[in-house]
């Protein structure tokens, strides 16, 4: 049986949704294989390089163009070869359609609103984005791949879901108190004691007035500041309407399938 294009990318993203990390049950997507410059056991740097093999690279171009701390060293028949900072993120201005109640970003819908109650009881009328953070990991107490990407107000009612989800609310709050928010998704790098790992992932973008900032709600206290993660975005959720899912596998459709020559910048 032949399968189209718009299928096999349906469910490839549920493929990506389906895996769970299995040492601290955190919820990212999927792994990506993943290899070093041969040789090279060195800590990551300010700067690192990468190539990344993808489906489509004039595709995959494309969308890392729009990362600020990322430059595009070279580019292949199935490879994309790049230089990325600590923390890249997606460019352009926190304008106003970061800042509202949308079909998956839905802010104004009672369980959200619900919860921003307990928060604000705990935190005050403008918790601090880290704040946000820690209260969107603790509340989804049931880190879950079961979830495909549910609504903000699913998420609040439920408390479960995998990063996806996390992200979604975390969006919510953030918008919520005021904050220009937004979902972005990409691949998180790890370079741990057991040896260098990737995830497909998602994580949230607020603003804090002066330029976008990575919070990653999947995160526990104990993990939010290790030096050897790398979130390495290919895109943000553009279309936060019902529509939503198609903007989404576009997304998802960038990113890398295998990351090899991964080493610092020379």
């Amino acid at each position: 049986m032949r399968i189209g294009r718009l299928t096999w990318l349906v469910l490839s993203y549920v493929l990506l949704c389906s895996i769970v990390h299995a040492d601290d049950d955190l919820p990212y997507m999927t792994t990506i294989p993943i290899e070093r410059v041969p040789g090279d056991e060195a800590a990551f740097g300010e700067i690192l390089f990468s190539t990344l093999h993808v489906n489509d690279p004039g595709r995959s171009a494309l969308f890392l163009s729009r990362i600020d701390g990322l430059e595009i060293v070279a580019t292949g028949a199935s490879t994309v070869s790049i230089e990325y900072a600590e923390r890249p993120t997606i460019a352009g201005g926190d304008d106003d359609r970061f800042r509202q109640s949308t079909w998956v970003v839905d802010f104004e819908e009672p369980p959200v609103q619900e919860l921003l109650q307990i928060l604000h009881s705990s935190f005050g009328e403008r918790p601090a984005a880290e704040e946000l953070r820690r209260f969107v990991f603790e509340h989804i107490d049931q880190k879950s791949y079961s979830r495909g990407f549910d609504l903000a107000s699913r998420v609040a009612a439920t408390g479960e879901g995998d990063c996806t989800e996390h992200a979604v609310l975390l969006a919510a709050l953030a918008r919520a108190n005021g904050y220009a928010a937004r979902i972005a998704l990409g691949s998180l790098l790890i370079d741990a004691d057991t040896g260098l790992a990737a995830f497909g992932h998602a994580w949230a973008e607020i603003h804090d007035g002066q330029d976008w900032q990575i919070s990653d709600a999947t995160m526990p206290d104990s993990d939010y500041s290790l030096d050897q993660l790398r979130y390495l975005p290919a895109g943000f959720l553009g279309d936060e309407g019902p529509g939503y899912n198609l903007a989404l596998i576009d997304v998802v459709a960038a990113m890398p399938v295998r990351i090899s020559a991964v080493g610092n910048a020379p």
